[in-house]
């Protein structure tokens, strides 16, 4: 049976694959399918992870001490406090990529796959897969563990802290998370949904940009008889979507990088903390992980993002066949990494609640923490409506 590369178009069919084989595509490099460890042990293995999840955000994830007084902290409260602040596009944005999207990721992911062990076939399976793929850049457990190290490298000198039942629940969910991409094919479970099909014959074929599967033409505009999602020769107003939302990114990126990621309140007075004053910080303290890692982030990762979706952009309207494969190789690159910018609020986030000691030291979220936030979800979505098959087009003159 032959499938679809949803980056660059290219129909192809895939043998038999032995254990620990992958198949990528020949023109582009797209991982289209691999040899994964089975439906049973992957179900057992992402259950777990649901399990982790929960208990992640039922109970303490760590502990702050300063002179006799004591806070404990759990993931909603970086909710409560970024609610108080009267910050609620942050609260909400918090709330919906530590906490929502991954328990329901996860839950429609362990759904799918009970049915698929049960050997169902729902009308409504193939959606609800489609829903836990279009969840996968979102749910952000790994992000925030990441900005839970820095939190702890950061505090360690100065604080007694430590991390409690929640946050060993929240790394090992993180480290599961980074794993069901080789547990589980994503084309094994869809195959599983609805087989694949052979390219008609005596007409045109398109594709469907989620679950791979080739249809007649004809079928454009109609629903996806495996996933449900509306098929499209290509994306609509791919590049016009992708082009706003980069526009609207450099916007705000000055009030991002100008103004205070926040500020610390001490007996010494307030001190605001920039992103790149932050990342100072971190390396004349002596802590050069930290300082990477927030470097990477929160700076180098945005600025690429900015520079190479604009790049992919203009490629488009000034076609080249040269470096077609390296430019669709870096679109998902950039679509991969962007969500680990989110790692500066979700620190902010947490710091607020766990310092919060009163006439000692506190923590509040300062005015570039939303158009910073924001920069990061925009260019996830650019990267996301943005379609690289449209590059090949250009190219070709397939338009």
């Amino acid at each position: 049976m032959a499938i679809a590369c949803a980056d660059c178009g290219t129909e192809q069919d895939i043998p038999f694959m032995p254990v620990s084989t992958v198949a990528e595509c020949v023109r582009c490099g797209r991982v289209l399918d691999s040899a994964d460890s089975g439906i049973t042990a992957a179900l057992a293995w992402i259950t777990a992870l649901l399990f982790l999840l929960i208990a992640a955000n039922a109970v303490p994830v760590g502990e702050v001490m300063l002179a006799g007084q004591t806070h404990i902290g759990y993931i909603a409260s970086g909710v409560v406090e970024l609610g108080s602040e009267d910050w609620p596009v942050l609260s909400l944005m918090f709330a919906l990529f530590v906490i929502v999207f991954p328990i329901v990721r996860t839950g429609t992911l362990v759904m799918v796959l009970v049915a698929i062990w049960l050997r169902r076939r729902p009308h409504w399976l193939g959606r609800l897969y489609r829903l836990s793929q279009n969840l996968k850049l979102w749910s952000m457990p790994d992000v925030m563990v990441l900005a839970g190290l820095v939190i702890f490298a950061r505090t360690q000198v100065q604080l007694n802290s430590q991390v409690l039942v929640g946050g060993w629940c929240l790394v090992a969910a993180a480290f599961l998370n980074m794993l069901v991409p080789w547990l589980l094919s994503p084309h094994h479970v869809w195959r599983k949904i609805m087989p694949d099909r052979n390219p008609p014959q005596n007409e045109a074929a398109m594709s469907c940009d989620a679950c791979d599967l080739i249809v007649p033409l004809s079928m454009e505009n109609t629903p996806c008889p495996r996933c449900r999602r509306v098929l499209w020769l290509r994306k609509p107003n791919a590049l016009n979507r992708a082009t706003a939302l980069v526009l609207a990114s450099y916007v705000l990126f000055f009030p991002a990088y100008y103004y205070p990621m926040s500020y610390s309140i001490q007996p010494n007075g307030v001190q605001p903390h920039t992103i790149i004053s932050g990342v100072e910080r971190l390396f004349s303290a002596g802590f050069w992980p930290a300082g990477i890692i927030i470097f990477s982030a929160s700076i180098l990762i945005p600025i690429l993002k900015l520079i190479g979706l604009s790049w992919l952009l203009i490629s488009v309207k000034l076609p080249t066949q040269r470096g077609l494969a390296l430019r669709t190789r870096f679109h998902r690159l950039i679509h991969g990494i962007g969500r680990w910018s989110n790692t500066d609020p979700f620190i902010v986030a947490l710091m607020g609640p766990m310092i919060s000691f009163p006439s000692l030291a506190n923590v509040h979220v300062g005015r570039a923490a939303l158009p910073f936030a924001l920069i990061v979800t925009l260019t996830m979505l650019a990267s996301r409506f943005f379609d690289a098959r449209l590059m090949w087009d250009a190219a070709y003159e397939h338009l």
